[in-house]
């Protein structure tokens, strides 16, 4: 049975959403806070996520972050506050949609299908040099990417990457040097029938140069500015330099 799981400290909005769900056959595991809730997802590993920003304690946005750590999954956000700078700030943070409050239930369960559906089919586009299922290892400088087996080292390390953060690199790495727009990388990594905001490249982006900077690759993700973003391998002594 697919699992969602909703935190919200409004205990009617958290009541409603999970009756919702219910009724569309889902397991629902509700919080109110997120004490818990990472603890939860290491163990229990939901297919989607519900997450209220405004809540006492740690708040959404702060959870999001340390959920892309090391998760991928869907999580659509939800806020009392209809700024844009809150639904920027989540969508740069890596959530996969965004809704404000008060919204109808059934907007909600549309979204939560949505997104479970672009999940469930997010195995990247195939391209006869950047599908991830190639059986050829790829080399960039010091950086290797072992398809087969979902693996990249540095220099013999191996890199703790994310399903889409590997998805990305590997696509990128197979075209050295060739720039690609945000909307060909999301048709590539996610799916043609992706829902919400194309920056969440960005975060991606930021998330693989982090990574790739803390183990000294030689292989960078540069951006292409008014544009997209490109691989490229540079100098040791230029590695780590910004982007």
């Amino acid at each position: 049975m697919t699992k969602i799981v909703v935190v919200d400290d409004d205990v009617f909005i958290l009541q409603l959403i999970s009756e919702y769900l219910k009724k569309e056959s889902y397991e629902v595991t509700s919080f109110s806070s997120g004490k818990t809730l990472i603890e939860h997802i290491h163990t229990d590993r939901p297919d989607c996520l519900v997450l209220d920003i405004m809540m006492p304690g740690i708040d959404g946005l702060s959870l999001l972050t340390q959920l892309r750590e090391f998760t991928e999954m869907p999580i659509i956000m939800i806020s009392a506050r209809g700024e844009e700078s809150d639904r920027i700030h989540g969508l740069e943070l890596g959530c996969s949609d965004f809704l404000t409050k008060p919204f109808n239930p059934r907007e909600l369960v549309g979204r939560v299908k949505a997104m479970l559906r672009l999940s469930k089919a997010g195995t990247p586009a195939s391209d006869d040099k950047g599908a991830a299922g190639s059986a050829e290892a790829c080399r960039a400088g010091n950086l290797c990417i072992f398809a087969d087996f979902r693996k990249v080292t540095v220099d013999g390390q191996e890199l703790n990457l994310t399903s889409r953060e590997f998805d990305l690199l590997l696509f990128l790495s197979n075209h050295l040097e060739r720039p690609f727009g945000r909307e060909h990388l999301i048709q590539q990594v996610w799916s043609y029938d992706f829902i919400g905001d194309v920056r969440v490249v960005d975060d991606l982006v930021k998330r693989i140069r982090k990574k790739l900077a803390e183990y000294h690759s030689t292989l960078v993700i540069n951006t292409v500015w008014g544009f997209g973003y490109k691989a490229t391998v540079q100098e040791r002594s230029h590695a780590n330099d910004e982007s």
